[in-house]
């Protein structure tokens, strides 16, 4: 279950500096995303993380939406739209990954 956001600041604290966040729930207050669901945990407090991880987390979703309507229904427009949604999803998963390793990065270097 995705939680809302809570207003916390921008500097991430030890607690969720950390990835993957296993602390549960009310280890860390100031994080603006926690997930929980199926055995895995995660949470961050940076807010460009959490926002790449949900659109990407959309964008799969609409990806695997079109592609189930294009085996279905043969319409022209649908390789054009899972080309374009594919891209998309790539793209911001990539900043997700991306933002998680340079935290993983910092923190190792702080150490």
């Amino acid at each position: 279950m995705i939680k809302p956001p809570n207003i916390g600041p921008d500097k991430p604290d030890k607690d969720t500096a950390k990835a993957p966040d296993y602390s549960g729930p009310e280890a860390a207050p100031n994080r603006v995303f926690y997930f929980d669901a199926c055995g895995i945990r995660y949470g961050t407090d940076d807010k460009s993380h959490a926002a790449a991880i949900l659109l990407s987390s959309g964008l799969l979703v609409l990806l695997l939406i079109l592609f189930i309507i294009g085996s279905l229904v043969d319409r022209e427009w649908i390789p054009d739209a899972l080309t374009i949604i594919g891209t998309s999803f790539t793209f911001t998963a990539g900043v997700a990954i991306g933002q998680s390793a340079s935290q993983n990065h910092k923190k190792n270097k702080d150490d």
